[in-house]
């Protein structure tokens, strides 16, 4: 079971009243990850860099994401973390 982890920048913008994922980028580190997040809460409703570990052949998430930084209007799914 080939594991691989994966830092993911996940951008949220408002459509009325709701909020709605908006680009999602892989990125190579947590640095990268986090760096760009902050960068794009200038931008965007919102925005989050989550660290996420999966197996590579079934693409099951092995462990609970760990939300590594969290900017601006997120989804409630973000607030509890």
């Amino acid at each position: 079971m080939p594991a691989k982890t994966l830092f993911i920048v996940q951008q949220f913008e408002r459509q009325g009243k709701r909020l709605v994922a908006g680009r999602q980028m892989d990125f190579k580190t947590a640095q990268e990850a986090i760096s760009r997040a902050e960068r794009d809460a200038a931008r965007v409703s919102g925005v989050v860099a989550i660290q996420q570990t999966i197996d590579t052949d079934t693409g099951e998430v092995l462990e609970e994401p760990i939300l590594l930084g969290r900017h601006g209007d997120l989804p409630a799914e973000f607030n509890d973390n």
